[in-house]
């Protein structure tokens, strides 16, 4: 166990925005909502190894696209819940009429990873080194719990108005995701949820432990090299052992559109360096999740695809990459159950509309230009 500071906690969610791949929400509002609540005191990190077979594990964060809220035709009602994703953990823990030991980010991002610090410092329980991902995913179904058959339910949702349901039964984990995104649809696009109570021993079984030290490692990986006056870009590369993939100045601000819950769009990169003379494009939804070098398949997801200001390696959050912006393309290895059939059938290029085989990102690398 490691107690954490505000000060550690941002390192983490620093390097979980790296890690979010474009998504995970707002990096700045998970920093903000965790201080708000934090007060002073520590948050306890446990890794998995400390998960007593007859704990219960649950998953708190926010569902909704990552379009910018003054793009989006918002609902005027009072809000009740100023932390709707907290209320959710409550909600069910009452209704499974238990406490829950510790809880664990459904994916790493900014902003979702945030909502389990928030939750912990709040109700004094301790966060897990893990997640399901080793990134952050479009989908609810997009986690190690639906690789391992461990189910969603019971889950509750609750939206910042106060509307709260409880989910005891669901005929799939797709049906869930269409489910949670029409909720957030109609909740300004944001809604707390709190999912996948699993007790310990199957938690143990069916998460990717340690992305939270990971994520801690690359940011301060990025801050030494930035006071040292190391290439920053270079020391997130090696942390993550991953690949430089491209170097480029967007040709246009990201082109978008909010669709359904999702935010859809893509980013075009002109060449500089060794890749002059070439175009790379990335396809998001949420997430940088496909892309391509002069209109040929490239780095896809389950893969890592993250874009990072060349100057000082911070993250690019989708979708506010700009017109003339330098950037650095970094690519990373999934965590090795996200490479198997089955993840790629979830994860995948054919999951996502696309007839791309994905090709892990060291063979690519390894015939790229």
């Amino acid at each position: 166990m490691r107690e954490l500071s505000m000060a550690d906690i941002k390192h983490v969610l620093y390097g979980c925005a790296i890690l979010g791949t474009g998504g995970g929400g707002s990096l700045q509002k998970g920093i903000e909502e965790v201080e708000s609540v934090l007060d002073g005191r520590m948050v306890k990190m446990i890794s998995v190894d400390e998960i007593e077979d007859k704990d219960i594990i649950a998953c708190p964060y926010y569902v909704g696209s990552i379009s910018p809220r003054d793009e989006i035709s918002l609902k005027d009602l009072p809000v009740k819940h100023e932390f709707p994703s907290v209320e959710s953990f409550r909600m069910l823990q009452s209704y499974m009429r238990t406490s829950f030991k510790a809880v664990v980010p459904t994916e790493l991002g900014g902003g979702n990873t945030a909502v389990a610090f928030q939750v912990a410092a709040l109700l004094d329980i301790p966060v897990v080194d893990a997640d399901p991902v080793g990134r952050a995913v479009p989908e609810v179904q997009h986690t190690s719990f639906y690789l391992k058959a461990v189910p969603m339910v019971p889950f509750s949702l609750c939206n910042e108005f106060g509307d709260k349901l409880i989910v005891t039964s669901i005929s799939s984990d797709e049906q869930a995701e269409e489910i949670v995104r029409a909720v957030a649809v109609a909740s300004n696009n944001k809604v707390g949820v709190t999912s996948h109570p699993v007790a310990g021993k199957v938690f143990r079984e069916s998460i990717v432990p340690g992305t939270l030290t990971l994520a801690w490692r690359v940011s301060r990986e990025r801050e030494n090299a930035l006071k040292t006056g190391i290439d920053p870009v270079k020391n997130v590369v090696r942390a993550l052992n991953g690949f430089l993939v491209f170097e480029g100045i967007a040709l246009a601000d990201a082109a978008w559109q909010d669709k359904g819950g999702f935010t859809y769009g893509e980013m075009k990169l002109a060449g500089t360096g060794k890749w002059k003379g070439h175009e790379m494009k990335i396809w998001f939804k949420n997430e940088n999740l496909i892309s391509w070098i002069d209109g040929k398949p490239y780095v896809t997801s389950p893969d890592l695809i993250i874009l990072l200001n060349k100057d000082d390696a911070s993250p690019v959050i989708n979708p506010y990459l700009k017109e003339g912006q330098k950037v650095s393309v970094v690519a990373s290895p999934a965590p090795d159950m996200w490479r198997t059939p089955e993840a790629v059938e979830l994860l995948g290029p054919r999951h996502f509309g696309f007839e791309i085989e994905f090709v892990p990102v060291e063979r690519r690398v390894s015939n790229a230009l």
